[in-house]
């Protein structure tokens, strides 16, 4: 634990929670568990239809919380963010509880080095009963080759220092599926992040996750408009604008890989134009991305000539 209590920074968890009763308990319990003593813990229900409201009032003397009718992820988190009196802020979703120790080793790393402004851990993916799937060894940062692999590099754990909210004034709300992307997109151009080589935080895969449930075309929509607004922004970097074309590549990539297995020919759309903007790349460092894009379209046509014959 660093430093004594009345010296250490205020840090606000922010929940934002839909339709989680089966997993909330679970997250609320290990963020009002952490060691750490000078916390504010911010839950918000977004209108869910189950009793996820009544989980949440159970804890309603350790906690803030308020609810309101539904109205997404981004526009809750960012409520939170207006809630918000900590020096340093987290946002650890619903199903995603955080390891022991968690935030008391984050702090410790920011107060070590003031000129960071975003820190991250590694972290476990865990089932729906709560059992490891598979750990995490989370890459160290780089923002290029976050942009040019199109790839989030800060996951579950993460947490920032409270000028990163104001400066980017929230999450930005014209995204449902890459919104948290964006966010580290833009805060990667204000100032350094670190990678804490720890496991303190974890993942949860299960049907209703927004991993597992939201893929489709307004996913893959999605993360070309994110690229595409990223170039467009003012006074880039030349390190950055020299891997543009990597990073459409690697967006219209993902793309294909996330729009889903009924729509075939944007799919096929977008792997090619993965391949158009750096075809060398392909011969070379990703070489992996042709075998998978193959499957992927494979599987895309056992799907739809599947759906035939149920149909016939």
């Amino acid at each position: 634990m660093p430093g004594n209590d009345s010296n250490l920074p205020l840090v606000t968890v922010i929940t934002p929670a839909y339709n989680r009763a089966s997993f909330i308990d679970e997250t609320i319990l290990s963020v009002l568990n952490q060691d750490y003593p000078n916390l504010e813990y911010i839950v918000l229900d977004d209108g869910s239809t189950d009793n996820t409201l009544e989980v949440i009032k159970k804890y309603q003397d350790r906690i803030r919380w308020d609810a309101h009718e539904n109205m997404g992820e981004t526009r809750t988190v960012n409520k939170g963010f207006s809630m918000a009196n900590g020096e340093i802020i987290g946002v650890v979703n619903s199903d995603d509880p955080l390891l022991p120790g968690a935030i008391s080793r984050i702090v410790d790393v920011m107060i070590k080095n003031r000129e960071l402004i975003i820190v991250y851990p590694d972290w476990n993916m865990i089932g729906p009963n709560g059992k490891m799937i598979q750990h995490i060894k989370t890459y160290d940062y780089s923002y290029i080759d976050m942009i040019r692999w199109h790839h989030c590099i800060p996951g579950p754990g993460t947490f920032f220092r409270r000028e990163v909210v104001k400066k980017l004034k929230g999450r930005d709300s014209q995204f449902r599926y890459v919104a948290d992307f964006d966010f580290w997109l833009r805060a990667g151009l204000l100032g350094p992040f670190e990678r804490i080589p720890e496991t303190l935080a974890t993942f949860r895969v299960h049907p209703g996750s927004a991993s597992s449930s939201n893929q489709g075309r307004k996913m893959a929509i999605e993360h070309i408009q994110l690229v595409e607004k990223i170039y467009s922004l003012p006074n880039l970097p030349t390190e950055v604008l020299k891997v543009k074309k990597e990073a459409y590549s690697s967006t219209n990539y993902i793309a294909g890989i996330v729009c889903g297995n009924q729509v075939f020919f944007d799919k096929t759309k977008y792997f090619l134009m993965a391949i158009y903007y750096v075809p060398f790349k392909y011969l070379f460092e990703y070489k992996q991305r042709l075998l998978i894009m193959s499957w992927s379209l494979l599987g895309a046509i056992y799907s739809i000539f599947s759906n035939i014959l149920k149909s016939l």
